[in-house]
């Protein structure tokens, strides 16, 4: 039986290939620096590839292939993220926000990528009601580093979390990924700027390669997280049961307290649990459940949604 275990990678980087502040290999050198298995170099409109000696791509966590198509024209910020296309896919620029995100789906798809919906609330420039008016995106930003992304809402908006559970109930099987969207890696790290290591997701495959990565991400087999780390987990439609990795403080060594939410169809809580080994067995009513771990340090991980047979 092949074993696999969690590599963390973050999927939304900037270089300055597009709007970051530091060079490809200086970003890949914060990451592996930061403990990171592997990471999406994403700039806008350009697919950013390191070519190194051997000695360099040491000091690099596995760089997979992606960009953040972008179409500039669009009434609203359209940002489409590509993972694991083959060469540099042309945004659309369409004025019309629908058809520029499904013009951009369909190029990343063409291009042999997966595509992923960024940040809906980056500017409050699209819902759940525009989503669903495309097909074949396989991701979306539950969470996103970037300050001004407003992934909890506000104002009649709905959080991402909303966003994403309105899209399961309506039939869509999307992943959720917390990302970074990082652009400054000099200079002072605050919450008013866009700083690397803020979110990221754990995908559990056999062996650190580009195609594992792929697969992983592609079948849902990978959680989302901002700090809250799982050490196992079990995903299935009889059972869903998570060990939690407790954090600990690091002056007094205290340890974290856990919240884990249980979420079915329409955002309906199932379950509640504090537990460290929360669990929950789905029933014949429900149509997916995913959990959402809270902890008492303010981080978060997100699993993915169990779908449910009728």
């Amino acid at each position: 039986m092949t074993t696999k275990t969690w590599l963390k990678g973050n999927l939304h980087t900037h270089t300055t290939n597009s709007d970051g502040d530091e060079s490809p290999e200086h970003v890949a050198e914060w990451y592996h620096e930061q403990g990171y298995d592997w990471l999406c170099l994403s700039d806008h409109n350009h697919l950013t590839i390191l070519e190194g000696t051997d000695a360099e791509k040491a000091k690099w966590p596995l760089l997979v292939a992606g960009e953040e198509v972008t179409s500039r024209n669009a009434d609203g910020p359209v940002h489409i993220n590509g993972y694991g296309v083959e060469h540099v896919v042309e945004a659309s620029d369409s004025t019309d926000i629908v058809t520029a995100m499904r013009e951009n789906v369909e190029a990343i798809i063409a291009a042999g990528g997966m595509a992923s919906i960024n940040h809906p609330n980056f500017r409050w420039a699209f819902d759940d009601g525009a989503m669903m008016q495309v097909e074949g995106y396989k991701f979306m930003e539950v969470f996103n580093g970037h300050p001004e992304t407003h992934n909890a809402g506000g104002g009649g908006k709905a959080s991402t979390d909303g966003i994403w559970d309105r899209l399961l109930t309506n039939g869509r099987r999307v992943w959720g990924i917390a990302v970074d969207d990082s652009h400054h890696y000099t200079g002072e790290f605050n919450a008013n700027r866009s700083n690397p290591g803020r979110g990221w997701v754990q995908v559990k495959a056999a062996k650190l390669a580009q195609q594992d990565i792929y697969e992983a991400m592609s079948d849902g087999d990978f959680y989302a997280s901002t700090g809250v780390t799982i050490g196992d987990m079990v995903s299935t439609q009889r059972e869903i049961k998570i060990d939690i990795d407790p954090e600990t403080t690091p002056s007094d060594g205290i340890q974290a307290k856990y919240t884990t939410l249980f979420t079915g169809s329409g955002g309906r809580l199932l379950h509640e649990s504090t537990s460290n080994s929360p669990s929950y067995r789905p029933t014949r009513l429900d149509d997916y459940v995913r959990a959402t771990i809270y902890s008492s340090r303010g981080t978060r991980a997100w699993t993915q949604p169990v779908f449910i047979d009728k």
